[in-house]
């Protein structure tokens, strides 16, 4: 079955992976279901940096 991904540097990277895969799926709703899911992993991504540090998180807010 499938993996548990637990770094966040692994999450940002898999997220990147399904965005890349969305664009060549051949159905709509499948290219949709995967930008959300690539959308709600980077989000965990980021939220579990802003909790371990929350100047990185203020950081990236400035970045963004």
């Amino acid at each position: 079955m499938g993996q548990t991904i637990h770094c966040v540097t692994d999450m940002v990277s898999y997220a990147g992976d399904l965005r890349r895969a969305a664009k060549n799926a051949g159905q709509p709703e499948v290219a949709e279901k995967m930008q959300r899911s690539a959308k709600a992993l980077e989000n965990a991504a980021l939220n579990r940096v802003s909790d371990a540090g929350p100047g990185l998180g203020r950081l990236l807010d400035m970045l963004a």
